[in-house]
């Protein structure tokens, strides 16, 4: 059952394999009974999930090459002579090749990443709790299954932190609803006849450069520019109704921080001229960097106006949809780092990452804790008032979207919070999910598989302590 995706190799200890394929094997050959049907049947689901197909279209057809998963359509495909698994890749700009992981392995990469945050912020902090602790007076822990869903499940009756600078589970959820509601109020604006342009705005930064004040200053710039006679001028001469501004942060050892933030506005009119637009920003947002102490920004980087035709162009860093202007506001934070600079998550992934030196690891849990620390309590997506209210979008807050339930879904298993406890000492929470796809059986058998490990009637899958060192979780589901 390994859509119970199997990670590679690289981002796991060898010691340590608390989500190998062999655990699933003997969940479900030994929680559904020893018949060698059985067993050929688990044999089976750990190949389909790999794949990406069925579990009955390899039991039926096992001469046959399964059908390339919708996922996949457009990916290079190879098989390892050795093992038989089947890897996917596509062509970078310089013409590499780059290994690209299922909708399966994906959500185990967002697991990992959070263990990885809570090993450096600590079990105090919110994130800890978050997709772990059930909620308050909860008597078990839900699996739904969301109808039509690539990834159908997911859990009901579990804290979360919605903390969408830190959170790389509770991001996606988040990003993907504010992404609707920019691409609703974008709808709606164009058919009144309006148009909506991206200005984009950075700072010169060093290596030496605090991200806590930058952004503080940048802030400051950003307000008092805003104020301005001229630009409110400017605004109303070319009937802005309002914007949303966003924020993205990423990092290079030559440069160090780099914050700039992403706006959206929306006019009542078409027509805009960006070049000139962009001009005209540039003069006031190179006078108010200078005000702060900032720096002269550079023309050619300092302000950036866009279009949606132009945003198009990014491919999704969470999904298989196009990369849409509203995209690029919302998953900002998702996206991850070019030309020698690294995101947030991908400093997270070198934590995971068994070939960095410890002196990287270290250096990448600085960074995120520094990273952490300064965007605590800050608003990663803000929306001028009284646009929400023009365009009709519902006000809510990202505990809010956090809590919303999947619409068209349906209950699969109530795990009890005896199971959910094992689960947990198993680290076999996203595997649960991942099981989803393959039906209530292969669920209920990776629940009896935990609570017989749990008991101590099986082969431990992980006996690491439940309190860790950055270090230690490296290849841990949180």
């Amino acid at each position: 059952m390994q859509s119970l995706a199997r990670p590679r190799a690289s981002m796991r200890p060898a010691a340590s394999k608390p989500h190998s394929t062999s655990a699933v094997k003997v969940a479900l050959k030994r929680a559904g009974g020893s018949t060698c049907d059985d067993a050929q049947a688990a044999a089976c689901v750990v190949a389909a999930a790999r794949l990406g197909t069925t579990a009955e279209s390899v039991v039926g057809l096992p001469e046959q090459k399964p059908l390339k998963p919708a996922w996949a359509v457009g990916l290079l495909e190879f098989t390892d002579s050795e093992t038989g698994e089947v890897f996917y890749a596509k062509r970078a700009h310089d013409c590499s090749l780059v290994g690209v992981r299922s909708p399966a392995e994906k959500r185990v990469l967002r697991y990992e990443r959070k263990s990885a945050a809570v090993a450096v912020l600590g079990k105090r902090h919110r994130i800890a709790a978050c997709h772990a602790h059930p909620v308050k007076n909860a008597k078990s822990v839900d699996v739904w299954a969301k109808r039509g869903a690539l990834l159908p499940g997911h859990f009901q009756g579990l804290q979360t932190c919605a903390l969408p600078w830190v959170c790389s589970v509770c991001a996606p959820k988040i990003a993907e609803r504010r992404a609707a509601e920019i691409e609703s109020a974008m709808t709606v604006c164009k058919a009144q006849g309006g148009q909506v342009l991206m200005p984009t705005f950075t700072v010169p930064h060093g290596r030496q450069d605090s991200l806590s004040d930058t952004l503080d200053l940048i802030k400051r710039a950003l307000r008092t520019m805003a104020s301005w006679t001229p630009y409110r001028q400017l605004q109303a001469r070319l009937g802005v109704v309002g914007r949303i501004v966003a924020t993205e942060v990423t990092h290079g050892e030559a440069n160090g921080w780099h914050p700039h933030f992403h706006e959206l506005w929306f006019f009542d009119g078409a027509g805009v001229d960006l070049v000139k637009l962009e001009g005209e920003l540039f003069g006031m947002w190179r006078k108010a960097c200078l005000k702060f102490g900032l720096g002269a920004p550079s023309r050619k980087h300092g302000v950036v106006v866009q279009d949606g035709s132009r945003a198009a162009q990014y491919v999704a860093k969470m999904s298989n949809k196009e990369w849409t202007l509203a995209d690029e506001i919302a998953k900002a934070s998702s996206k991850t780092g070019r030309k020698g600079s690294r995101s947030p998550w991908q400093l997270l992934d070198c934590i995971l990452d068994t070939d960095a030196t410890p002196q990287h690891q270290k250096r990448a849990e600085a960074l995120f804790r520094e990273y952490a620390e300064a965007t605590k309590g800050r608003r990663q997506l803000s929306w001028s008032p009284g646009l929400k209210k023009r365009y009709a979008i519902a006000d809510l807050d990202d505990a809010e979207l956090c809590a919303q339930e999947e619409e068209d879904s349906v209950l699969v298993a109530q795990i009890p919070l005896d199971a959910w406890r094992a689960i947990r000492r198993q680290r076999m929470q996203v595997h649960v999910l991942n099981a989803v796809q393959y039906g209530v059986d292969a669920v209920n058998a990776l629940i009896a598989y935990c609570l017989r490990v749990s008991e101590g009637n099986e082969e431990t899958v992980s006996d690491q302590s439940t309190t860790l060192t950055p270090t230690e979780a490296r290849g841990v589901s949180a």
